[in-house]
């Protein structure tokens, strides 16, 4: 039996690729729960971030807008707190809205119309992180990627982002509990909107003994594209650049680190899966689950050594698409795929559908409940793209993505078009955006893309919003420094992320003992 008004539990990985789940096709990952709500539930095989990077991507999701609209362009760049997200959407139409775990808001709004938040955000909400489009290749930032989680993927016995995940389980379910006793109680018969943010299977790659050992004796598969594409022969202008910013191109990790960093990073997806595991067995005993919407995915995902690369930041599919999986039991027919192309900017729609709140601005996005309901007319309406947007480190304009049906063109001023046909190249190594014979859809998806920028005026924007906060960001750590971390009444901040990135990791991780 559903209610109109359903509960809505949405569950984020954190740069989980959809390619490393057994849903996707992946027969080495050990992932079970995951794989049980993908047969019980409603799978979309082409979900895509809007942004392939955590703020910007997490804020475009939460306010149903691509990143440029509300200046999210990077992992330094403020959510502005009058932009309305799901959050406030769901708690103006009677919604009991609460946050668990990571979300990485950048700025002095912690909540962005949650009620609720008990914990602390593993990563500081400060200005540290901006890019320098004025740098050169070679020149680098203190906190990019490099290769130490590839080569220094390993067992620890603790880990700083591992406590923080154990404790968006035990906060998840307790406010999961603590719905069904105000309930029950009738002190707050709300619905709910619980999100739970976690940190896993994000790099570095260093997962419990027991994950670790699921994967003992299993032949890990290798990149399916493992070296960079030769020059003139599909590799592209911003790869390289990826390449040298991680120091990919001077450090190539050897074929035992791919292999130990992809075991490592199987190993933290199997953790994640026991995390989901638990918050899904609390939603079964406190009976919540037929009137509950589960909805999982991820802000972004990882190139796991495809093409050479690493991490996140490329608009390739590895690092852009995202699982998503929708559970309703006695609400959608499960066991079913949906080949359509859908965004994260479509949940903020497709939420306030199921709350029955249409009101509102509009958004970059549409509801795809229609599509969970097999409605016809959705079906037959839905617009089958999604628009990706990267504005961040790595790149010296904006670069933009369009998924359109088979098609993937991505444009950046000063690099070449690239065009990639998925269905017959899902591995993107042939670039058509050249052929004199796709020179007709080349113009077409050019226009569908760039209609409403202007390249130009963007990239002026975010050169002085880098330059803006930069000055704004030296300021602050000077003098009596003021922190804008959400900081609990019972959780510390300073357990996590907090100034160097490196020094915190070390600080957090313990070896096993032998």
């Amino acid at each position: 039996m559903t209610t109109d008004r359903p509960n809505i539990l949405l569950i984020q990985a954190d740069q989980l690729t959809a390619s490393a789940l057994t849903a996707y096709g992946n027969a080495t990952v050990d992932a079970p729960h995951l794989a049980q709500l993908a047969e019980e539930g409603v799978v979309f095989d082409r979900a895509y971030c809007n942004s392939p990077l955590c703020a910007p991507s997490r804020a475009s999701m939460l306010a149903g807008e691509l990143p440029s609209a509300i200046g999210a362009y990077d992992n330094a760049a403020e959510f502005p707190a009058s932009v309305p997200t799901f959050a406030h959407r769901l708690r103006a139409a009677g919604y009991r809205t609460s946050l668990v775990g990571k979300m990485h808001f950048i700025g002095p709004d912690q909540l962005h119309g949650f009620e609720e938040r008990p914990t602390t955000d593993v990563y500081p909400a400060d200005l540290e992180m901006v890019p320098d489009w004025r740098l050169s290749d070679d020149q680098r930032l203190a906190w990019y990627h490099d290769t130490r989680s590839i080569g220094g993927a390993e067992v620890s016995a603790a880990t700083l982002q591992r406590d923080y995940d154990d404790a968006v389980t035990f906060h998840a379910c307790r406010a999961l509990t603590d719905f069904a006793r105000d309930r029950t109680f009738g002190s707050d018969e709300r619905p709910f909107l619980l999100v739970a943010g976690y940190i896993a299977p994000h790099d570095p790659y260093e997962p419990p003994q027991q994950h670790w050992d699921r994967y003992e004796g299993v032949a890990i598969d290798a990149p399916a594209v493992p070296a960079p594409l030769p020059a003139g022969e599909g590799d592209d202008a911003h790869s390289r650049r990826l390449r040298a910013m991680c120091e990919l191109d001077v450090a190539p990790p050897s074929a035992e680190e791919v292999e130990r960093a992809r075991r490592g990073y199987y190993a933290c997806v199997s953790y994640l899966d026991d995390q989901v595991g638990a918050i899904l067995r609390r939603l079964d005993e406190l009976g919540l689950r037929e009137s509950t919407v589960v909805v999982f995915t991820s802000d972004h995902g990882d190139m796991l050594g495809e093409r050479g690369l690493w991490y996140k930041m490329a608009p390739f599919e590895d690092s852009a698409r995202v699982p998503l999986i929708v559970s309703a039991p006695g609400r959608y027919e499960g066991g079913r795929r949906i080949g359509r192309t859908v965004s994260l900017v479509d949940l903020l729609p497709t939420f306030s559908e199921l709350a029955g709140s249409p009101d509102g601005p509009p958004t970059a996005g549409a509801s795809f409940a229609g599509l969970l309901a097999r409605d016809a007319g959705s079906e037959a309406s839905w617009p089958d793209s999604a628009v990706i947007e990267y504005l961040a480190e790595g790149v010296r304009a904006p670069q933009l993505t369009l998924v359109s049906g088979q098609h993937k063109l991505i444009v950046c001023p000063g690099d070449p078009d690239l065009l990639y046909d998925l269905h017959a190249d899902p591995r993107e190594l042939h670039d058509l955006a050249a052929d004199p014979a796709h020179a007709g859809l080349l113009a077409r998806l050019r226009e569908q893309l760039l209609a409403g920028y202007d390249l130009d005026a963007l990239r002026a924007r975010v050169l002085r919003s880098q330059q803006g906060r930069r000055l704004v960001h030296q300021a602050l750590v000077s003098g009596r420094r003021t922190t804008w971390d959400h900081a609990p009444a019972d959780a510390s901040s300073e357990q996590y992320v907090r100034g160097d990135f490196w020094t915190a990791i070390e600080r957090g991780r313990l070896a096993p003992q032998r």
